[in-house]
């Protein structure tokens, strides 16, 4: 998915941890009519570490971008609508600015071209929203199956009964 955000012009100006954040939160808004995500499922389709993964997850969780529930049918979901959740809301969690990198000192010391990169990468990633990045097939809405318990396990077959004697003495009457 970094490829995408490579046609954006900015993925060798931002860090490889904003970056595989925005993978998280397309691939949890690709997923996001069929339920929760799990950060093992995360780890593996994405090929990262859990710990790497949770590093990415709390700031977003903390930004309130994302949420999370925990036991059977948890996971993380993206957090609102997604066509309203741009890109820099997600970068922007992970990039400081540069006159929030060192303050006034820095703001001046920072050369003219610096401030033109910067804003040339704030304004991309704040036009591209995220539903942009998300397959229209995963946008349309999923039929769930209906679901009796809250744990949304199926429901069980009726057991079959036997159509036999059950004791000595039932077996008596039958013969």
């Amino acid at each position: 998915m970094a490829a995408k955000f490579s046609s954006l012009g900015v993925q060798h100006m931002i860090s490889n941890k904003t970056i595989n954040a925005m993978d998280v939160c397309v691939f949890i808004a690709a997923q996001q009519n069929l339920g929760r995500v799990s950060t093992t499922e995360l780890a593996q389709r994405l090929h990262l570490s859990v710990s790497n993964l949770e590093s990415i997850l709390k700031p977003l969780k903390d930004h309130q971008i994302v949420t999370s529930r925990k036991g059977p049918g948890g996971g993380y979901e993206i957090r609102g609508d997604l066509a309203l959740i741009t890109m820099w809301d997600i970068a922007s969690v992970f990039e400081p600015t540069l006159t929030q990198q060192g303050g006034d000192e820095q703001a001046i010391e920072a050369a003219d071209y610096e401030w033109g990169l910067e804003k040339v990468i704030v304004d991309t990633l704040s036009q591209a929203a995220l539903s942009d990045f998300v397959p229209v097939q995963s946008l349309q809405t999923h039929v769930e199956t209906p679901v009796i318990n809250r744990f949304k396990f199926k429901p069980l077959a009726t057991p079959l009964l036997p159509k036999a004697p059950n004791s000595v003495f039932q077996w008596h009457m039958a013969v």
